[in-house]
C-alpha cells in the first residue's frame, strides 16, 4: 500500500499542472507575444522574426475556450502590423510589406483551420 502522502505533489508537477491549465496557458501566450513582439520591434525588417507569432497561435489550440484561437489570431495581427512600423530599416519597405501580407494572409488561414478543427473538437 502506498505511503499516505502520495497526494502530494512535488514543485514541478504543480508548476506544470498550472501551466496546462487555462490561464496558464493564457499567460504563455501574452508573455511569447510580447516576446516575440519586442524581438520583432528590434530587428531589422526583413528578418522572418514574425514566423514566431504561429506559436501563441498553436499553443491556443489547447485552451478550453473556443474563443482563444480567434483572439490571439486578431491581438498577433496588431502586434505584426505594429512591429512592422517599428522595425527598424533593412530591405525596402515594399518587399517587406509583400512578406508581412502574404504572413497575414498565412496566419489567417492557419487560425481559421485551428479553430474549424478546435470547435468539432469542442462542440
Amino acid at each position: 500500500m502506498p505511503p499516505a502522502n502520495h497526494h502530494k505533489r512535488s514543485p514541478a508537477q504543480k508548476i506544470l499542472g498550472t501551466l496546462a491549465s487555462d490561464i496558464g496557458i493564457a499567460v504563455v501566450i501574452v508573455l511569447v507575444i510580447l516576446g516575440v513582439y519586442l524581438l520583432d520591434s528590434v530587428t531589422p525588417l526583413g528578418q522572418p522574426v514574425w514566423l514566431l507569432y504561429f506559436i501563441p497561435l498553436v499553443l491556443s489550440y489547447w485552451s478550453d475556450r473556443v474563443y482563444a484561437i480567434p483572439t490571439v489570431c486578431v491581438v498577433t495581427l496588431l502586434f505584426l502590423v505594429s512591429g512592422f512600423l517599428l522595425s527598424p530599416q533593412g530591405i525596402p519597405v515594399s518587399q517587406a510589406i509583400v512578406y508581412r501580407f502574404t504572413f497575414f494572409i498565412s496566419f489567417i488561414a492557419v487560425s481559421l483551420i485551428l479553430w474549424a478543427i478546435r470547435r468539432k473538437q469542442i462542440l
